[in-house]
């Protein structure tokens, strides 16, 4: 099998505009996602960057900085990065010209047998989830204690994707934007809420009712996904809960949801939905219609206390959901 051509197609035109305009991964999320991933020593509390860690579709590198700031920075070989497309190569290359970047994807990775400690994957196992890539993981893990987690930004409450397998509440971590007014009240939802398998889901329907243009945007714009994998349709999930899968892994560990709102220029909206491999994809004259329909939408939707003035721009508070999970390798 190879990688999906929709993604790495799209990926090897518009990697420079995704580099500038996909947003970075809540600080605080990436925190408990690394301990989670075991990638923290719990005596010191610091990072053991000792531990290698694979993060397959690399992209730009908008989750590698993460990482490289906590220390990862491919010193000692700590860390490694497979991506398929060679746009998305160029263009990481030049932002970590010190890691160590391979093309390939998760069907064929060159990587050894058990060498690595962790497998991370940001914003992409939605494209290739099948179990010719969980075994092709789990080869390159060390075991038994190789770990597998994901991390994904949404725009939009998704059912399918949200939606729990189990009551175990131990494994499922909200976090909430600090300083922000909102995050009393949804703090308080947490606990008043019942532990039901909807229960993520319906707090990020409660919470992106903050930000009603942003909804409506996202809403339209998936209009345009239908045929292609996406984070939202939640078939990663199913995957993960097949028997044959549990050959591979575990069923999921931990889950964490993050919930903030990010400014993003008026301009810069249209930009970075057209960053999407679905969008990039299309005819300009399609491209065009969209474009004009979603500035509608900001039009309509976008009141006075959504918007901000800063150097004559004008920039929009958007909600941006975020989910990351854990397995552990067998």
């Amino acid at each position: 099998m190879q990688a999906h051509s929709t993604a790495v197609n799209s990926y090897d035109t518009n990697h420079s505009s995704y580099d500038q305009f996909r947003p970075s991964f809540n600080e605080p999320l990436v925190d408990a996602f690394l301990a989670d991933l075991n990638l923290v020593d719990t005596k010191t509390g610091k990072y053991d960057t000792t531990k290698k860690i694979l993060e397959l579709a690399s992209g730009t590198g908008k989750f590698t900085r993460s990482l490289v700031e906590r220390g990862w920075d491919g010193k000692g070989d700590n860390l490694v990065v497979v991506e398929p497309s060679t746009g998305m190569l160029d263009t990481f290359r030049k932002n970590f010209p010190n890691i160590t970047a391979k093309q390939g994807s998760s069907y064929t990775l060159p990587i050894e047998d058990a060498s690595v400690d962790a497998v991370v994957i940001a914003q992409g196992f939605h494209w290739f989830s099948d179990l010719e890539s969980l075994k092709e993981l789990n080869r390159v893990l060390k075991k038994p204690s190789g770990v597998f987690g994901c991390i994904w930004n949404f725009d939009c409450p998704s059912p399918q994707a949200q939606q729990l397998l189990s009551l175990d509440n131990d494994k499922i971590n909200y976090i909430f934007e600090e300083n922000s007014s909102s995050k009393e009240h949804f703090e308080s939802l947490v606990k008043v809420l019942p532990n039901t398998l909807s229960k993520p889901y319906d707090i990020a329907h409660e919470f992106f009712k903050i930000s009603p243009w942003t909804l409506e945007v996202g809403n339209y714009v998936y209009s345009y996904d239908l045929e292609v994998p996406q984070y939202r349709r939640g078939a990663w999930r199913k995957l993960l809960q097949e028997e044959e899968a549990r050959k591979y892994f575990t069923p999921i560990l931990k889950e964490n949801f993050s919930f903030i709102e990010q400014s993003i220029e008026w301009d810069s909206v249209y930009k970075l939905w057209e960053t999407r491999s679905y969008i990039t994809k299309l005819p300009d004259a399609e491209k065009l219609k969209l474009k004009e329909h979603l500035e509608g939408l900001l039009t309509k939707f976008v009141t006075e206390k959504d918007k901000s003035v800063k150097d004559g721009k004008t920039f929009l508070n958007k909600a941006l959901g975020s989910h990351t999970i854990v397995l552990k390798a067998k």
